[in-house]
């Protein structure tokens, strides 16, 4: 293995938390620099032209988009037991379309987010409206894909746990969506929220 990764962004950003659970799971060490502060920003800008989190310097590499780490982690860590699982025949595009599924619910989250902080009222925007349509139409779909807590049976977090689980946890720290009042969501958060990788990368709150 060679050094350790510099990873660019937040503690709270769920984009950056999949590839932090994902480092602690397989053991890459990583040095954070926190996008939070100004010189953060300023350092992760200059590398990244499209100015999002999660980014990486990696290998002599820079690296932005978290599927595109996590990828890259993967193949560098082939073998190790603790990787994500992965699908395999037919059962590939369906985990395609949960990860699509579940990148859209919190890339419209956030969308509401950052509007709210701007003092938008989302229930008078029809923008807005349908953001929140998409999150609602989102986690239905998505709790009918889940069956004892997962997407397959076999009982091993892959990647539309990992980005459902990063997502769900945001959402309720944002109050974005009342996760705790939905007996399945909840259920989810509640069985995977003791997997020792999202102990080991909390949300602050």
């Amino acid at each position: 293995m060679s050094g350790r990764i510099t990873l660019y962004g937040s503690i709270t950003s769920p984009f950056v938390r999949r590839v932090r659970f994902f480092c602690n799971e397989v053991g890459e060490k990583y040095e954070m620099v926190d996008t939070a502060t100004d010189s953060g920003q300023a350092e992760m800008r200059s590398k990244n032209p499209i100015w999002k989190v999660p980014c990486v310097e990696i290998d002599g590499l820079v690296l932005w988009d978290s599927h595109t780490i996590l990828e890259y982690l993967t193949e560098k860590h082939a073998g190790n037991p603790k990787l994500l699982r992965r699908a395999t025949g037919a059962e590939v595009w369906r985990e395609k379309n949960l990860v699509t599924a579940a990148d859209g619910c919190v890339e419209s989250a956030v969308n509401l987010f950052y509007l709210r902080k701007d003092g938008v009222d989302d229930t008078k925007v029809a923008y807005l409206v349908k953001q929140n349509a998409r999150i609602a139409s989102v986690l239905a779909w998505l709790k009918t894909q889940l069956k004892d807590n997962y997407f397959t049976s076999d009982k091993k977090i892959g990647l539309p746990e990992l980005i459902l689980f990063c997502n769900l946890d945001w959402m309720r720290l944002r109050n974005l969506y009342p996760v705790s009042e939905d007996a399945t969501l909840k259920a989810f958060l509640d069985h995977h929220k003791t997997h020792p990788s999202f102990v080991a990368t909390p949300l602050p709150g």
